[in-house]
């Protein structure tokens, strides 16, 4: 089996612990250009749980367990030989002398180091959200990187095979992935997972790497843990990944969303709340008309329809329905409707036109939503000199109507009427008796007057006359308790008619 040399590996180890990186056994750790790292800066530690397991499926992100963040992703780096890094590793040696034979077979001179470098298509594959932010970017190479970008190396799992040891293969003759180079081949291959780069103890130019397969950290490294963790009061360990909502943007979540007040829409920011408002006016209730077909009319012809203003709501369909006996049509344009594909549309205020020939007797319904200012204030002047129901502390300059002695007034409600009235109003009884009534000496008025002389009673078109009192006995004609009236019993026809009127309420005696 193949080994790889002291010199190799003492080099190796050495230039590590120095700092540096190992490309060739020709060179001292002080020709070494490209820095390594044991490491320890808080922003090049991994700060986030890195998976014990991992599937080896290209370009998908995985995490420690269910729900924690994504912190790794198997990706698919291209291989480029290091400049500088050739040599005849048979023949030469640091200090000038002949080299040592390491590998299995006589080498020839050839590249000894190997960049990692992301694919040129790697943002349009990935869903790293760390994407094109300067690291993890098409053709980046990872050691220009600094350690931003790092390889996972194998001391993560335990699993056997370890799915953390990189895998290299060599080029298919057309750029694409050919045969693996394994892990023991003679070439005695190592990686420095720190900076991504492969070193080759022997050349082969039948073996020559040209792909990779490696996980790499996506994760926070430890400084930004540290500084999600202490920024602000009490602002956690949130992940910075996380697609949070915020009023607005800030650079330490770089996938926040920021939200807007749009049309119609305003936002008010309190101490501990974001409130959200409408604008737009509201319904606030319906007006409904129904029209009775008196007789036939042609289709494609406007149908007048009084008590209707589709211009209220501005024509807009949202707010309109219309009903053709009891079945609800859909509106269209002009077009739509000659067409047949839709049922009406609405040619001007109160008209409309149908599809469909109407008859005598279609029973037409119009329905318009009304509209009015969220919260029912509108536009209007708070100022002005308003007549209102009752006192209200939005209006500063209003009047109450309030009902005075002699005035009744009834409110309808919600679009109905407010009416005032007499209070002295007359009212009309009328009672008329069959046969065998003739017993009946007690009706009730529907309202109480204050009097006899407030009545004037005909009984057959007969002027009645009045008495003080009148339960049983046949005093005079009739008398009024309440809103009782008592008639003697020689007063009540055997068949009529008894008419009051001109009776009056609540009057001052």
């Amino acid at each position: 089996m193949a080994g790889k040399s002291n010199t190799s590996a003492t080099y190796f180890a050495q230039k590590k612990l120095l700092g540096k990186a190992h490309t060739s056994n020709l060179k001292t750790d002080g020709e070494e250009l490209i820095g390594s790292n044991i490491q320890a800066a808080s922003s090049l530690i991994f700060g986030e749980e890195v998976p014990i397991s991992a599937s080896l499926d290209l370009y998908t992100i995985q995490s420690a367990s269910l729900g924690a963040p994504g912190t790794i992703e198997y990706i698919p780096f291209i291989l480029t030989a290091l400049t500088g890094t050739t040599y005849d590793a048979n023949s030469t040696s640091p200090d000038g002398g002949a080299g040592e034979d390491t590998g299995e077979d006589t080498q020839v001179a050839g590249p000894h180091a190997y960049k990692f470098v992301f694919p040129s298509d790697y943002s349009s594959n990935t869903s790293n959200t760390r994407s094109g932010n300067g690291y993890f970017n098409n053709n980046k190479i990872v050691h220009e990187t600094l350690g931003k970008v790092q390889l996972v190396p194998p001391f993560f799992s335990q699993q056997a095979p370890n799915p953390y040891i990189v895998k290299i293969y060599k080029d298919d003759g057309l750029g694409g992935v050919g045969d693996e180079i394994p892990l023991l081949d003679n070439i005695d291959w190592n990686v420095d997972y720190y900076n991504g780069i492969l070193f080759l103890q022997d050349y082969k130019a039948d073996k020559i790497p040209a792909h990779a397969r490696a996980f790499a950290y996506v994760g926070k490294m430890a400084d930004e843990v540290i500084s999600s963790g202490s920024s602000g009061s009490g602002g956690g360990s949130g992940d910075a990944n996380a697609e949070y909502v915020l009023t607005t943007s800030t650079g330490s979540l770089p996938n926040a969303k920021v939200i807007e007040a749009g049309s119609g829409i305003t936002l008010t920011t309190g101490s501990n709340t974001l409130t959200i408002s409408s604008t737009l006016s509201s319904i606030t209730g319906r007006e409904k008309v129904t029209y009775y077909v008196t007789q036939s009319h042609t289709a494609l012809s406007g149908l007048d329809i009084a008590g209707i203003d589709f211009s209220t709501v501005s024509y807009d369909s949202n707010k309109i329905d219309i009903s053709l006996n009891g079945q609800l049509l859909h509106t269209g344009s002009s077009a739509q409707v000659t067409s047949g594909d839709r049922d009406y549309y609405l040619s001007n205020t109160g008209s409309i036109v149908f599809n469909t020939k109407l008859f005598n007797d279609d029973v037409i319904d119009a329905v318009i939503s009304v509209v009015g200012q969220t919260g029912g204030a509108g536009s209007g002047d708070s100022a002005a000199s308003y007549l209102v129901l009752s006192n209200t502390g939005s209006l500063s300059n209003e009047r109450a109507l309030v009902a005075g002695a002699g005035i009744t007034a009834t409110d309808g409600g919600a679009n109905g009427n407010y009416t005032l009235a007499n209070s002295n109003g007359n009212y009309v009884f009328n009672e008329y008796l069959g046969q065998g009534d003739s017993s009946n000496t007690l009706f009730t008025l529907s309202h109480a007057p204050t009097a006899n002389k407030n009545i004037t009673v005909y009984v057959n078109g007969l002027l009645q006359m009045p008495a003080t009192e009148i339960t049983s006995a046949p005093f005079q004609d009739y008398s009024v308790t309440g809103s009782n009236i008592y008639f003697a019993s020689s007063s009540i026809p055997y068949e009529g008619s008894i008419v009051m009127t001109n009776y009056t309420t609540n009057e001052t005696i």
